[in-house]
Formats: C-alpha cells, structure tokens, sequence
C-alpha cells in the first residue's frame, strides 16, 4: 500500500483511518416512496433528512417528483441515530422496503454507470442487492426498463431474492446462474452490465476480520483469473454503445488497473469512459474501485412504452413486464413480482405485491409508538377500529370486505391453448394493508374489528 500512495504520509492517513469505526450508507428507494398510502412523500423525506441526519453522498444524482428534487444516496450520522435511538436495521420502514443500507464507497459505482429509464440492465454478481436496487430505482417499468439480478452462489441468491421483494422492484429477474451460461443466452444484449466482481476484499478489513484472515496471496491470484472469466462473458454480453462497470472492494493493482488494462488489449472496441478509487482516509466508505467502458457502436435502444402479462410457473402466478426477456433453459428464482400463490388449491394473493404494487386496498396506517406496528412484524393478531381504516376504492369493482378484492381481474394467463382468468380464494374477503406512517408492511384480513396477520412467517421479528 505504501508503494501504491508513493508518500509516506498518505499512507499513514491510510493506516490511521482503521482506527476509526466504519461508515455506513443508507440508499432510499424513491418508487417506494413516491408510492406511499396516505403520506406525503415530501413530508416523509424531510424528516429523515432531519432526524436521521442524513446527508447527500457525493457524486449521487437526484430524481424529480412532482417538481421535488430527492437523493438517493446518503451517509447516516451515527451520532444522531444514536442519540434518538434509531436502528435502521430495525426499523419498520426497513421492513416496507423504504431504503437499504449499503457501504458508501460501494454506492458510488451505480451513479457513474448512468443508467436511464428504458435501458436493459445486467447485474452479474448482484448479491446482496445494494446496486441491483440501486439500478432498479433508476429503472422506469413503463419505458421498458428491465433488470436481471444474477447470483452464482444459490446461498447467496436467495438472500438476493429476497432483497428484491422487500424493496417491491417489479421489473427484474433473479438468476442462479453461471456467467457463461448467461453469455450464450444473451448475445450483446444489454445497454449497462455492472460486474462488481468478487475480489481479495481488503476494503472489507476494518469491517470484517474474516476478509483479513481469508486473505493470501494465493487468493488473490485465484480471484485474478475468476474475474477476467467472468468480464469475458460480460463483454460478449454488452450491446453496442453500452456501458461495462466494473468494480471491486480490493486495493489490489492486479484485480483492479490489471483488469483495465486487461480488458483495453483484449478487446479494442471498448474504450475507458471513467475510472476512480476511493480509500477510508479519503472520503466516507471502506474504499472502492470503479472503471466504466464503453462498447464502440450505435446504441439502437430507445425507450418505449410496455404493458404486464400474467405468467404462472408451478403453483405461482407473477405479473411480468412485457419487455422481459426470455429466460426458459435459466435458472430463475424470481420472475418481475410474484402476485398470487396456491393454497389448498386455491389462489391467494401473494405478499410480494404489496411492496411492489400501489394497490386500491382499504389500509391502516400505524404510527410511531403504535404497539400495533411491532405486533404486525411478530404475527399477532391486530384490533382496529372500523373508523380507522382507510379506503382507497376500486371504481366500479367490489367492496374488498365482502368480495376478493379484483385489481388482477383485468389480467390473464395461458394455460395450453386456452387463456385464464384469475379466480381468487374467498379467504382473502377482507384483505387489507399494513403501514407504517404511509410504508406498506403487507397484509392482513378485516373481520369485525380484528385483522387476521398473514405476515410471512419468515419475516417474522421483533424490532
């Protein structure tokens, strides 16, 4: 490291900046909160800006909502969380998919790849989902947009999986899958590919004394040759005019500058757009290395409008983007957002949808100090008022507290040469949302004064 600064005194900073305890990052999900029930998001963004202290992070582009300009991207004051007793980690907004917490240096990699509404995105080495949800939130489902969030480890692609249904992206699909098998799929396929590659991990250091003691350079060299396998297969998978990002958590030269210049000798169509590192002396975060290339050629894709289609795998039915692409022969773990399971032979709507949908369902919206917020989260049963519960009506359609409610009846779905439409349980008479001061949690159903907890029981925790 002291021969990679080439000062002294740099390196000192380097070494002094371990002493310090780590920062953390918190990115919000603006399509959550631009969708709350009953809130005004401006408001909800406000406060906390203030009572969490939270502050821009440098370099994170803003979104524009109702002539509104909102970050996404941010450093949490520990001081302040600590002095109001805030655990974001245990917080219900946590659970509705408000925001996720990510390592900072980390999070500036997404914002340099520039990615637009309508772009076709490839995250191949998503897990655990801080810049898939990144790139989701950047991602508009009605332009076209569509994201594939790729996991080699099964492990670890399920913990992506459920990633993505807390924070309700309904455009993207979840691989378990090898990166050449991907390639053969997806010929110059997508406009922005990210590779956040796996590496030797020394920006892990101050933050996991594992990474430290797994490291060798044995180790290092064995993650030299993975990722130029896995960059090859990204390439051949970049359209023309596309952008390639690539990044790592390591200092190490060969993982990093090494793959640059790697992939410029390689391949001559692709040109270096941008490149940064980061270190923990220099700025919030553990350190990062972040390079950007861009294929040479026309970029062909524009933005389009697109609808959804029901598609039933199993005993599942999931709404999916018309643009997504097909994906039989793959490996796949979620497929756009899963809005329906069978149960006993009947369908029930799924509690996925109410993280990704605005749903036209009646709501109770709790508030800070509700003891009814921390029973929800635990599966209890809920009493409630009948003049507390919203409604947000379905013109034309049936009283959700006496029919299932009929929001999915516009859709259908093949079953051999026939189509199909949804025909729900009559269970779900009384279905319902949970939130948390406008955050949707998920459902429940309404009986006379009580609300039967349908939280998923793998959800389940105290906060």
């Amino acid at each position: 490291m002291e021969r990679l600064f080439g000062e002294r005194e740099e390196y000192e900073s380097f070494l002094k900046s371990y002493e310090n305890p780590p920062v953390r990052g918190l990115r919000l999900s603006l399509h959550r909160l631009f969708s709350l029930y009953g809130e005004d998001a401006r408001s909800v963004y406000e406060t906390l800006l203030s009572d969490w202290g939270l502050r821009a992070l440098a370099g994170s582009d803003a979104a524009f909502f109702e002539g509104e300009e909102y970050f996404r991207e941010f450093i949490l004051d520990e001081r302040r969380l600590l002095e109001r007793s805030i655990r974001p980690g245990l917080h219900p907004y946590h659970e509705a998919g408000l925001y996720y917490l990510q390592e900072p240096s980390a999070m500036q990699a997404l914002p340099a790849l520039s990615v637009r509404p309508f772009d076709r995105v490839l995250d191949l080495c998503a897990s655990p989902g801080g810049k898939s949800g990144q790139a989701a939130d950047r991602l508009s489902l009605l332009e076209g947009g569509i994201l594939i969030s790729n996991e080699y480890v099964p492990e670890r692609a399920r913990i992506l999986s459920s990633n993505i249904e807390r924070l309700g992206i309904e455009n993207a699909a979840v691989l378990n899958e090898d990166s050449d098998r991907l390639s053969r799929h997806f010929p110059e396929y997508f406009s922005r590919i990210l590779v956040d590659a796996p590496c030797s991990g020394e920006g892990m250091f101050r933050k996991d004394e594992n990474a430290i003691s797994e490291w060798s350079p044995e180790n290092v060299e064995h993650c030299i040759f993975r990722q130029r396998e896995i960059l090859r297969n990204a390439v051949s998978m970049l359209s023309p005019g596309g952008l390639l990002c690539y990044s790592t958590c390591t200092f190490e030269r060969g993982e990093n500058e090494g793959q640059r210049d790697f992939l410029l000798s390689e391949y001559p169509f692709l040109r270096l757009s941008f490149e940064r590192r980061t270190y923990p002396q220099r700025g919030p975060g553990e350190g990062h290395y972040i390079a950007i290339f861009r294929r040479e050629g026309e970029d062909g894709l524009l933005p389009g409008k697109t609808g959804r289609r029901l598609l039933r795998a199993g005993g599942r039915i999931y709404l999916v983007p018309d643009s997504m692409p097909e994906l039989r022969g793959l490996r796949v773990l979620r497929l756009g957002l899963l809005a329906a399971e069978e149960e006993g032979g009947e369908l029930r709507y799924a509690h996925a949808l109410s993280h990704g949908e605005n749903l036209p369902l009646p709501y109770l919206n709790l508030r800070r100090g509700d003891p009814r917020v921390r029973d929800y989260l635990l599966g209890l049963e809920l009493r409630a008022e009948p003049s507390e519960i919203r409604s947000k009506g379905e013109q034309g359609g049936p009283d959700p507290m006496k029919e299932p409610p009929s929001f999915l009846s516009s859709f259908s779905f093949r079953e051999g040469e026939k189509q199909r439409k949804l025909v729900f349980s009559q269970k779900d008479r009384g279905l319902m949302l949970l939130c948390f001061e406008g955050a949707a949690l998920g459902l429940g159903r309404y009986r006379g004064g009580r609300i039967k907890n349908i939280y998923p029981k793998g959800l389940r925790r105290s906060i």
